[in-house]
């Protein structure tokens, strides 16, 4: 079966993996010889990447209250509803860490110690607070929140 000349190109749309972000990219037939596509033309586009997603951690080091927040559109936002679901258990929160498209944590020790952690992942944010709980000295370090915003 023979095709005419001047039939739309079939368009498709292939994902490339870059970075972080993939490139949308359409291939269409620029050139067609007696029904034939024989030259392709292809354009490829980034996406916008998406909306930064801020998280914090509040926590109290008597109370041992704690209250977290993720998937805001900026730091202060996050802080203050971190703070304010930390308050509703304690009297003594305050912002441990923030966050940006990515995870915290926090570890307390023996008395009122403690430390936060960030990372690319939940696991890996718990061993960071846990690695600065026990390089500062803290005895019998346990994680008390890890949260991830993204």
């Amino acid at each position: 079966m023979r095709w005419k000349t001047g039939i739309a190109a079939t368009t498709f749309v292939a994902l490339l993996a870059l970075a972080a972000r993939a490139q949308v990219c359409t291939e269409t037939c620029s050139e067609y010889d007696q029904g034939t596509c024989v030259e392709h033309e292809t354009t490829c586009t980034t996406p916008a990447p998406p909306p930064p997603a801020y998280g914090a951690i509040a926590y109290g080091r008597t109370s041992m209250a704690w209250g977290y927040s993720d998937h805001w559109p900026n730091q202060a936002k996050a802080e203050s509803v971190a703070k304010q679901n930390c308050a509703a258990h304690g009297n003594d929160c305050e912002i441990m860490v923030w966050y940006k498209n990515m995870c915290g944590a926090v570890a307390s020790a023996d008395g009122s110690g403690a430390y936060w952690g960030l990372g690319d992942g939940i696991g890996a944010a718990r061993g960071d607070a846990l690695g600065k709980c026990a390089k500062g000295g803290g005895k019998n370090c346990t994680i008390q929140v890890a949260q991830c915003s993204r």
